[in-house]
């Protein structure tokens, strides 16, 4: 997230923002205007799912970590790409049925 500001005169970009930060954003926002997009828990549940999803090579403070982690976008987007590559691998399973269908096999 490229995001920048002008205070005082002055540009700031802002930081890389981390999961932490985010579910902090996202427990405030539900606060404010009640209409959750994902909320603290769904975030949680998706860094525990993603490390499952891996087989557990990494853990969740890992997948969390500021400088080495991946950020609060990253996490959203690794988490619907799960449903992508099934998806994918329906395409293929399905496009190898039919093949089989028409040839007879």
């Amino acid at each position: 997230m490229k995001r920048k500001i002008i205070v005082n005169n002055k540009e700031y970009a802002m930081p890389r923002m981390d999961v932490d930060t985010y579910m902090e954003y996202l427990e405030l926002s539900e606060k404010i205007d009640g209409k959750p997009r994902y909320t603290r828990m769904d975030t949680e549940a998706m860094l525990l799912f993603i490390v499952k999803a891996y087989g557990d090579q990494f853990t969740v403070e890992e997948l969390k970590d500021k400088d080495t982690g991946i950020d609060a976008a990253g996490i959203v987007l690794e988490f619907q790409f799960i449903d992508v590559g099934v998806a994918e691998e329906m395409e293929k399973r399905m496009e190898k049925m039919e093949k089989n269908f028409q040839s007879g096999k």
